[in-house]
């Protein structure tokens, strides 16, 4: 699904490794691990999927939250995108959490705060700029009066 990506938090990432760990049956601290038991690496194998197309983190940041070297995501990645293809019950997983986001009563509520926080950023940094363009008024102001006051003399 083409989709466009959600901010990251931390309320949704608690969501995510519940289902994961209730679907695989598995601890979060074993797909943390170095654990290769294959439902422990399907498992993570998701995490990483659903980090890279549903809020569009990149392969060094979904690395650094696992504890993991950037090109192992990589492939992890290539990987899921594979399964996703072909594997019907990873791809149902995969879909049922994806929506759970998308489809969730809570999805727009989280898309208003993020705006109403961008909002904010752009407000403050608009209210710096206008009190820059005020003072750099006031000092042309002063060099002006300035001039006439030695042109007068």
């Amino acid at each position: 699904m083409n989709r466009y990506k959600l901010e990251f938090t931390k309320e949704r990432d608690d969501k995510i490794i519940k289902e994961i760990c209730s679907r695989y049956d598995v601890q979060w601290s074993s797909v943390l691990s170095k654990n290769r038991v294959r439902v422990v690496v399907d498992a993570r194998r998701l995490y990483c999927g659903i980090l890279r197309n549903v809020f569009g983190l990149t392969f060094q940041e979904i690395g650094d939250i696992l504890n993991k070297n950037h090109a192992t995501i990589v492939h992890s990645i290539k990987v899921h995108d594979n399964f996703v293809r072909i594997l019907k019950s990873y791809k149902k997983n995969y879909e049922e959490i994806e929506n759970m986001f998308y489809i969730s009563e809570n999805y727009y509520e989280h898309e208003v705060l993020s705006v109403e926080r961008k909002m904010d950023i752009l407000s403050k940094r608009l209210n710096n700029l206008i009190e820059q363009k005020n003072e750099y008024k006031l000092k042309i102001k002063k060099q002006k009066n300035g001039r006439q006051e030695l042109c007068s003399k």
